[in-house]
């Protein structure tokens, strides 16, 4: 299914034009336009609203850790340590569900274990990319893996009671932007300087849409493997669209490999 590999071109897009647009507009303001945009692209699922409490409350609490919590700890990451380190640190998400599933009575195979070295070992080299550590920043970027990972569970108990990926989505984005808005409010919204984030906005959420499609038509290891390549493609493109913004040097390059190296070498 070709339709997969669009997952992680998109999220890459996305990053670039968080990157773009933490220039013009703050980090709160650009959150919230692009959870805006992501609620308004999925409003129109409430025509096939389901409002089961079992498929209800997880997507509530999944959007509140991924699309709240986590973008928040994402962007800034974004806007301290840049989009080329702060992507791979974020790909971390599939380690964290590894290591959750781990404690909660799965095996602890050597797999587990050479994904661990891989992923450590890149973390390492990504977190000193200029002879300065910027322990915020790297902090942020890992939490956003770790949240992320909370919040695919959340999602498959939901859609295990009910199978509706368009108000799942939505009911996410809609708690996040709810739970933003008093903030925002208070604040001088520029929705010119902030088009970025809108756009960004609207390519993660398809982004999230295809994911959940894919999930249901492939096995997961493969969905969650292949968006986790990211990195790569965000790399690729902020050389394309961000050389003067971004940090390009060997340590960045070989930590970010490691770490798409040693998500992978768990599923294949």
């Amino acid at each position: 299914m070709l339709l997969v590999f669009l997952i992680p071109l998109l999220f890459s897009v996305h990053q670039i034009l968080v990157r773009r647009g933490g220039e013009e507009i703050d980090t709160i303001n650009g959150t919230y336009l692009s959870l805006l945009a992501s609620t308004l692209l999925f409003s129109p699922s409430l025509m096939i609203a389901e409002f089961d409490l079992s498929f209800l409350i997880p997507m509530l609490f999944s959007g509140f850790l991924h699309f709240f919590l986590a973008r928040l700890c994402f962007y800034h990451a974004i806007q301290r340590i840049g989009v080329n380190l702060s992507s791979p640190l974020s790909a971390t998400r599939i380690y964290f569900a590894a290591v959750l599933g781990y404690l909660i009575g799965e095996f602890l195979s050597l797999k587990l274990l050479v994904m661990t070295v891989l992923i450590f070992l890149g973390i390492v080299l990504i977190s000193n990319p200029r002879g300065e550590k910027d322990l915020v920043g790297i902090s942020l970027g890992i939490a956003t893996g770790f949240l992320s990972a909370l919040s695919s569970f959340l999602v498959k108990i939901g859609l295990m009671h009910v199978y509706n990926p368009f108000f799942g989505t939505f009911i996410g984005f809609l708690i996040s932007t709810t739970l933003l808005t008093p903030i925002a409010l208070r604040r001088d919204l520029d929705f010119r300087r902030g088009r970025f984030y809108i756009l960004a906005g609207v390519f993660v959420g398809f982004g999230h849409l295809i994911r959940y499609i894919c999930i249901r038509n492939l096995p997961i290891s493969i969905v969650e493997a292949v968006t986790s390549t990211y990195p790569l493609f965000t790399l690729i493109l902020s050389y394309l669209f961000l050389r003067e913004r971004e940090v390009f040097s060997f340590n960045v390059i070989l930590g970010a490999l490691l770490i798409i190296i040693g998500i992978n070498v768990y599923f294949f």
